[in-house]
Order: structure tokens, then C-alpha cells, then sequence
């Protein structure tokens, strides 16, 4: 971890020296006495941690901490305090966006460790957010689409997790299989293939704790992963060349009998992209491991798909997959080895250049790869 700038705050002096003392051997610490002091030390400065006391004159803490989120919103945010009222503590912190409080007297190693995994949860968002900020400034400026930069789009999600490596592209795989027994366009087909690359792409911008989660997700954390669809279809944009396959991203989510998500699209009102896909992606997830649940194997993910046609699923989509590869599905591997044995998509795309290899994510998703295996520390 790289030395941090940590804003203190506080109006009794001794406090500041004591913090300064068990923090100053990692990070750099910077002293405020009063709440008005900190925001402008916050306008002035980077800051990627403010450990702040709540009781103070003319500012308390809470106030100080919802008046930054305007000038630092992303900077981590540490509440001392005595309150014992857990209601007034629930009100700080979702006024503030606290990250977490600490009581008084705290210890030191407690708020060491704290202020640790806090940097850490910093670090990797920080790193996210460059990393979108790279896809989104070489999607501008492409002109047509680049077979590297479609890869290492998918490969920057899949870095995330060792468990999902290479699950962009069997989805995109079966989904050609399911499009080509279909009988879908060539045209359809390149839609289908390119969909498939890069229908989870808006994760990236998911907290691994929410994505890895092995209990249910709660309202709040369904709500946000439940948006990676349209934060897809956003990262895409108008790029010319994947209009169509756009559409297949963003709703490939929609269940058949208009259960799903984002607009409740039901039956031939869903795009058939996002019917292939959603049966290649739900096929995939239970045939692999996942740090939440293992593998059903492919018999029993047979069965379950087949359960769920007509109301999840698309009829003809599942008849599709069954055709390709039966209802053990024990030859999936090799079906699709002998159907793509080049190492990446089979179809020629237009425009394409093999030697750009968008160089620049692949070294970021090695980056996001080594920082996915940080857990960040949670409330």
C-alpha cells in the first residue's frame, strides 16, 4: 500500500498529537482543529482519509463529513464519538456516508487496522474508477470496432476474479452456437458474439464485496448490482458498430414472461441478442465455480434451465441449446473447441486490427486482478 494523506480533526490538541503518533509511521498526517479548518484543507489538498471527532464547537463531525461529500466524495470517512444513542450513530452515518465509526476511548490498533482496510477499499475503488476512465476515453476514440480492445474490455472483468476468468467468452461462444441452430444473420450472428464479450462490463464498476457475496444480497445491494446492464449499455455508448449489440447488453436481464430487468420487456419485445444471452450466461454460472456456490454440473443446469422456459428463458432459445448439446451437455467443451479454434471470436469483424491489442487495459486489468483479492472491510 502507498503512503496516504490523512486529514485529522479534532478541537483538543492532545487528540491530533495522539492520532499523529499511531498513525504518522505509514501515512502522512494532516492536523485541522475545527471543522471549518478541514474543509479547506479538503478543497486545497488530496485527501483519501478523514478521521474526524464528532464533538466539536460550531461544526460537529457529521456536519463536517456531509459538507465534504461536495468537495471529496470519494475520500473515506472515520467517525470518533462517545454517543451512545444508536439512533443518533444510524442518522451520523448515513448523513455523513461514514464508512465507519470508532468509540471512545478507541484503541490504537483497532484504528490501525481500520484505517487500514479503509485505504485498501480506497485504493481499489481508485483503481476502478482509472480503469473505467481508460475504457470509456479509448471507446471515444475509436472509429471502428478493434478485436483488442473488445478483449481486453472483457478481460478487465475478468480479472476481477480468477473464478470468472474466461466467462465472457464462453458466453459469447454458446451464444453464437444457440444463434447459429436459430438460424440468425451473419450480421445477427457478430451482434450475438460481441454482446455476449461484453454483457457484464458495467460490473466493473460492482464492489467485489457485492459481487463474491455468499449470503443473499440485500435490497440495497440487489438494487446496485441489478444496474450493471444499463451501466453496460452506458459504457458502450454510441460506439459505430455495436448499436445492436448494445441493446442485446443491456437487456439481456429481461425474463420471458417480463419478470426481469431493466424495463420488464417481455416475450419478442426482448431483443433475440438478450434472449441468446441470457440463457448462455445462466447456463455458464452454474456449470463453473463460483466463491459463493459450486458448479451443479451440467445435467442438473440442464434441468434447471429447462424449469425456467417460458417464464425466465425463451422457448425457442432453450430448444436451441438443447439441439446443440443434448440434455447432459456432456460435449459442450468440445463442440465449442472444434466451432472456434482460434483463441479468441470466430467471426471476421469489420474494421478489425488483430495487432491492436489494447495493451494499456490488459497491464490495468493485471493491476485490478492483484487488488480484486483485497476484501474490503465492511461495516
Amino acid at each position: 500500500m502507498r503512503r496516504h494523506k490523512i486529514l485529522v480533526v479534532d478541537d483538543e490538541v492532545p487528540n491530533l498529537r495522539l492520532l499523529r503518533r499511531v498513525l504518522s509511521d505509514e501515512h502522512d498526517i494532516i492536523e485541522a482543529q475545527s471543522g471549518a479548518e478541514g474543509l479547506e484543507v479538503l478543497k486545497n489538498q488530496y485527501i483519501s482519509l478523514i478521521i474526524t471527532d464528532q464533538r466539536m464547537p460550531n461544526m460537529t463531525g457529521v456536519q463536517l463529513l456531509e459538507a465534504s461529500i461536495g468537495v471529496c466524495p470519494d475520500t473515506i470517512k472515520i467517525l470518533l464519538t462517545g454517543y451512545t444513542d444508536v439512533q443518533a450513530l444510524v442518522d451520523a452515518i448515513n448523513a455523513g456516508s461514514v464508512y465507519k465509526y470508532i468509540a471512545k476511548p478507541w484503541d490504537a490498533d483497532e484504528l490501525k487496522l481500520t484505517v487500514r482496510r479503509a485505504l485498501e477499499a480506497f485504493e481499489l475503488k481508485e483503481n476502478n474508477d482509472h480503469l473505467l476512465g481508460e475504457l470509456k476515453v479509448a471507446i471515444a476514440e475509436l472509429e471502428s470496432v478493434s478485436v483488442g480492445t473488445i478483449r481486453a474490455l472483457a478481460d478487465a472483468l475478468d480479472a476481477k476474479c480468477d473464478y470468472t476468468a474466461g466467462h465472457s467468452l464462453r458466453v459469447s461462444r454458446i451464444s453464437v452456437l444457440i444463434g447459429r441452430q436459430m438460424g440468425l444473420t451473419d450480421e445477427e450472428l457478430r451482434d450475438v458474439e460481441l454482446g455476449g464479450i461484453l454483457h457484464d462490463i458495467g460490473k466493473i464498476g460492482v464492489p467485489e464485496s457485492i459481487l463474491w457475496k455468499p449470503d443473499k444480497l440485500s435490497a440495497e445491494e440487489k438494487e446496485i448490482m441489478c444496474k450493471h446492464p444499463v451501466k453496460s449499455a452506458e459504457i458502450i455508448g454510441d460506439l459505430r458498430g455495436l448499436v445492436r449489440a448494445r441493446e442485446y447488453v443491456k437487456h439481456h436481464h429481461e425474463y420471458y414472461n417480463g419478470e426481469g430487468y431493466p424495463d420488464g420487456l417481455a416475450g419478442a419485445d426482448i431483443p433475440v441478442g438478450a434472449r441468446i444471452i441470457l440463457v448462455s450466461d445462466a447456463y455458464d454460472a452454474m456449470t463453473t465455480d463460483r466463491p459463493y456456490r459450486k458448479s451443479i454440473g451440467h445435467e442438473k443446469a440442464m434441468i434447471e434451465i429447462r424449469k425456467m422456459c417460458g417464464t425466465q428463458f425463451d422457448p425457442e432459445v432453450v430448444d436451441a441449446l438443447f439441439a446443440i448439446i443434448g440434455p447432459g451437455g456432456h460435449e459442450i467443451d468440445r463442440i465449442i473447441n472444434e466451432q472456434f479454434p482460434d483463441s479468441f471470436i470466430g467471426l471476421t469483424l469489420p474494421g478489425a486490427d488483430p495487432t491492436k491489442t489494447g495493451k494499456r487495459f490488459q497491464d490495468e486489468a493485471e493491476r485490478q486482478a492483484r487488488l480484486a483479492a483485497i476484501e474490503a472491510a465492511k461495516l
